[in-house]
């Protein structure tokens, strides 16, 4: 049953004589200095002299709804912003394609507008829009290649890959597989030609690998486009500095979301972040012109200062060193071996200088030019 708070004047003794000569249940009493509060059930209210009675508070259903009634201007304002903000969310009010050539972003423009996908329209659910791109790939086969269209916030953004068909590039007529650099032989397969160089070979820099010049018996026969892949073994040197002391982030796992709005080059948040150290990520939800509406989620973490070893230190700068080395490899490249040539330390850093043997291809074919006097030999024979 719901419960009310009241005041009523006098001593103790005359109020008690007061509600109990009225058969009204006293349920709990608080003693002030203004005067006692006494806790009854709001259905006998009807049995009191309103005019001598204060009403203090309501609990219960009754409390709730004065809660309501006193809030209704902030909690409506609530409502209406969640409602806003579900309606916005199935509005799309920016369509962008993303494409370097005009005729594309106007043919996908079109296409989309017919289907129903234009700024200040409703969106259309996941099947619907797989349904809208199949069918534009289907009209536009020799066009379109690849097309994806990505709902991002109140706004879809359209990528397309142009189709472009290409005759068959012949091969020349007549060329060499070279060397790229200076190396030695490892091994080698040639597809087309005939293979100059052994195992163990060492070749310099655009010494010929495998010849587009095919010959018996020291008598030229023809000449094709040599084609084929030779694995040689070269050299790098790298060079790497790293500070002895280094930070590291630890995250505590406490996260925090908030909301941020952008205008132009001007960026703010709703609530301010109490954490000393953070990382913060952000995700649009709506944008409008300039303006634009962020979702941020907020990572605490501390800071860590720590400080290698001179064998921590050294594993680092060998860890990083063979990275900056396979930036400049392909993924059929391997190091074969790794020798530190020099250790330096000064001002808190570490400087290695390390050398790579390594295993990578060094083939590359170049179109040639037939020697006037060869095809003349040729012709002769």
């Amino acid at each position: 049953m719901n419960k009310v708070s009241i005041r009523l004047p006098g001593y103790d003794r005359y109020a008690i004589n007061y509600l109990r000569k009225r058969d009204i249940d006293i349920l709990n009493i608080t003693y002030s200095e203004e005067g006692n509060i006494y806790t009854i059930y709001s259905a006998d209210l009807e049995k009191l002299d309103s005019d001598i009675i204060e009403i203090v508070s309501y609990k219960g259903i009754k409390k709730f709804f004065k809660i309501v009634k006193m809030n209704s201007h902030f909690l409506f304002s609530i409502i209406l912003s969640i409602v806003l903000m579900v309606a916005f969310s199935k509005v799309v009010v920016q369509v962008e394609v993303i494409h370097s050539n005009k005729d594309v972003r106007v043919l996908i423009e079109d296409e989309l507008y017919d289907h129903g996908i234009k700024p200040f329209s409703f969106k259309k659910s996941f099947d619907e829009l797989q349904d809208i791109k199949k069918k534009i790939k289907d009209d536009y086969p020799e066009n379109i290649e690849w097309l994806e269209i990505v709902d991002d916030g109140m706004k879809y953004t359209v990528r397309v890959e142009e189709r472009i068909i290409t005759k068959p590039v012949q091969d020349p007529q007549y060329c060499n597989v070279v060397s790229t650099k200076d190396s030695i032989v490892l091994s080698g397969v040639a597809k087309k030609g005939q293979m100059v160089v052994a195992p163990n070979d060492f070749v310099k820099k655009d010494s010929i690998l495998i010849s587009g010049k095919i010959t018996f018996n020291e008598a030229t026969k023809s000449y094709v486009c040599g084609d084929g892949e030779v694995f040689g073994n070269t050299w790098y040197r790298v060079a790497i500095s790293i500070p002895i002391e280094h930070t590291n982030k630890n995250f505590t796992g406490k996260k925090k979301g908030n909301v941020g709005f952008e205008f132009g080059s001007t960026y703010n948040r709703v609530f301010k972040i109490h954490f000393d150290d953070y990382d913060v990520s952000k995700k649009k939800i709506f944008s409008l012109g300039k303006f634009a509406l962020y979702k941020e989620t907020v990572e605490e973490y501390e800071e860590e200062t720590l400080k290698y070893s001179e064998e921590e230190a050294l594993e680092e700068a060998l860890k990083q060193a063979r990275e900056k080395l396979m930036i400049k490899l392909d993924s059929q490249s391997e190091i074969l071996s790794e020798n530190v040539l020099q250790t330096d330390s000064y001002d808190s850093i570490i400087s290695v200088e390390v050398f790579y043997s390594v295993k990578e291809i060094i083939s590359n074919r170049v179109e040639a030019q037939v020697d006037p006097e060869e095809m003349i030999e040729e012709k002769a024979e």
